[in-house]
């Protein structure tokens, strides 16, 4: 049985002033984690890391765009050196945020630039999450799957003309992202390191109710939902947190639906 001691090292989120990383990164203060925190906009993020410092967090922020392909290298110079522990990468664009092709860039792009830039540095037992979404099973048809595997592998042509529009680029970009995780896992074992990737249902946060009230498919969905309701952030954090512990450390891998069982209701 695994001890419930957690690697040493930084714990890193992206997205740390939204609705996700922000709960993530309390409950990594919470079990006394160092903490780099990463968002957008510096004065967001001195809101999350102002209350966790006056209780004795240790947390600096890092203010920066992941799209940037400068980001990765600046992340990695804010470690000081420090291995990381733990990464949630919950940073990320809905389809009403922007085009296609930006959302594609900053969901899949950035995250694989930012997982080749953590993966040397991760510590023994450390665990990377990514954010993948339902939606990414709802995408699942061969020739998507096709084009993801060339993205991966290959040079990538066959994709482009697939993420041209804001929501077809949404879910091709996260089933991009359980594809990735899946290819990481032999790279980071080598490391002692693990990957996960959590796919989020209808989540109660700004950009959750945004999507929400542009689209009449969203409230199908919910109103289909087993569970009845949608979820919160820090349902979301708890497991990002648990796949971050020595609880979880047969876990990698693999992607963990955490949706209130909408998935299932739809037959995916």
């Amino acid at each position: 049985m695994s001890g419930t001691r957690n690697p040493n090292g930084i714990a890193v989120v992206t997205g740390a002033a939204g609705g996700m990383g922000q709960p993530v990164a309390v409950r990594f203060a919470a079990q006394g984690r160092p903490l780099l925190l990463c968002d957008l906009d510096a004065d967001r993020l001195e809101q999350v890391a102002g209350p966790l410092r006056v209780v004795g967090g240790d947390v600096r922020i890092l203010p920066g765009d992941i799209a940037d392909p400068a980001f990765p290298d600046q992340l990695v110079a804010a470690l000081d050196g420090e291995p990381i522990a733990a990464l949630v990468h919950t940073a990320g664009l809905s389809p009403t945020l922007a085009d296609g092709p930006r959302i594609f860039d900053v969901n899949f792009t950035a995250t694989r630039r930012l997982v080749d830039a953590v993966r040397p540095r991760m510590a023994s037992g450390g665990c990377a999450v990514l954010i993948s979404s339902m939606s990414a099973y709802m995408a699942a048809r061969p020739e998507i799957d096709a084009a993801i595997r060339d993205l991966i592998d290959g040079d990538g042509a066959a994709i482009a003309p697939m993420i041209t529009e804001p929501r077809g680029a949404y879910p091709i970009s996260k089933r991009a992202v359980i594809a990735l995780v899946a290819r990481e896992a032999a790279a980071f074992g080598a490391k002692g390191a693990r990957i996960a990737s959590i796919a989020p249902g209808l989540i109660d946060t700004g950009m959750g109710r945004s999507e929400m009230a542009a689209s009449e498919q969203t409230k199908v969905m919910l109103a289909r939902t087993p569970l009845g309701r949608t979820g919160i952030g820090d349902e979301i954090a708890s497991v990002a947190v648990f796949l971050c512990s020595n609880d979880a450390s047969y876990i990698t891998g693999c992607d963990i639906k955490v949706d209130g069982g909408t998935l299932a209701a739809l037959g995916f």
